[in-house]
């Protein structure tokens, strides 16, 4: 993703602090050193960084937008991809909406002003009677993977928020859980634990008394563990699914290879993924009737018109319904 894309504070001067394409920052604030570009090297878009926030308005996205589109990669000499376009004006939404909230803003000027020019793929969702051959095939794997992928298809998280969690974070009473962290892993670097990307990723979630049962399973599970092989007790501050032998989260990518052996193993439809099973969670909500800002906060969107734009087609059926329901009470 270019790096127009990365998160960038904003400032009391009221502006998007950026990099700047082909310099780099010195030591000193404020000061910019420049690398001369290679022959036939094409220049960035000059973006919205150059603007006061309150300057700003939807014609300067869709124009950046427009220009990003222009770019040619210098690696594969082919145009940025829209996955990547959509994924620079996911971030301006963001730095933008903690704009509004700490009152820089009255409203957020890049809302709505995406347009998606290609095909969007279809997400990749398993129906009721799949989510339920998954969950019996789960049952046959070691409890840390059963309670890893039936956390995320009861709840919806993201793999790196599963990843995350802390038994401090379970209130056993309440039957909840406090998702406030979410493990990446970049190439090359170790494993690190941030705090979610926005206000609404920081969130609680809720399981049955099944999920209480299988949890407190794995709880006795990961004591024994490292009462035997770290030579300590387990604490509130270790993580759920953790690194034997450090304080670290387990590789979300290791839990990805896992669940594509499974679903092999199992004769499962090959092109689900984990991600697959949040989008599970979410459409089967959908389809029970639960309202969307519900299933928006139970995912930490930050806005509900971004679980409509996901998951239309379950909305559809929904809409299907209630239109059925309407002209039958109706007899028209």
């Amino acid at each position: 993703m270019p790096s127009h894309a990365a998160a960038h504070p904003v400032t009391h001067a009221g502006k998007i602090h950026r990099p700047v394409a082909d310099g780099h920052r010195s030591r000193q604030a404020g000061e910019v050193h420049h690398s001369p570009r290679p022959a036939g090297h094409r220049a960035h878009p000059p973006g919205v960084g150059h603007y006061k926030l309150t300057e700003l308005r939807p014609e300067h996205f869709r124009n950046f937008y427009a220009e990003l589109r222009k770019v040619i990669r210098p690696d594969t000499k082919k145009p940025l991809s829209e996955y990547t376009i959509e994924g620079v004006h996911a971030t301006l939404c963001s730095i933008l909406s903690d704009a509004v909230e700490g009152g820089f803003l009255s409203h957020n000027p890049a809302w709505r002003t995406y347009r998606y020019t290609g095909r969007k793929c279809e997400k990749k969702i398993a129906d009721e009677e799949t989510a339920q051959k998954i969950i019996a095939a789960l049952e046959g794997e070691s409890i840390k993977y059963e309670t890893y992928f039936k956390l995320i298809i009861a709840t919806g998280m993201r793999r790196g928020e599963c990843c995350g969690l802390k038994w401090c974070d379970i209130d056993w009473e309440q039957r909840s859980i406090h998702i406030c962290r979410n493990a990446v892993k970049v190439t090359d670097e170790e494993i690190f634990v941030k705090e979610p990307k926005t206000r609404a990723g920081n969130r609680y979630v809720y399981f049955s008394a099944e999920m209480e049962s299988l949890l407190r399973e794995y709880q006795r599970e990961c004591a024994y563990i490292t009462e035997t092989y770290d030579q300590r007790q387990l604490t509130a501050d270790d993580f759920l699914f953790r690194r034997q032998g450090a304080q670290l989260p387990m590789t979300p990518t290791t839990f990805t290879y896992r669940f594509k052996l499974i679903l092999k193993k199992s004769g499962l439809p090959q092109e689900l993924n984990v991600h697959s099973l949040r989008h599970t969670a979410a459409s089967l909500m959908i389809a029970g009737g639960t309202d969307v800002a519900t299933v928006a906060g139970i995912l930490g969107h930050s806005q509900p018109s971004t679980t409509l734009d996901i998951y239309t087609h379950a909305f559809d059926k929904n809409k299907k319904a209630a239109s059925a329901g309407l002209q039958g009470m109706l007899e028209i």
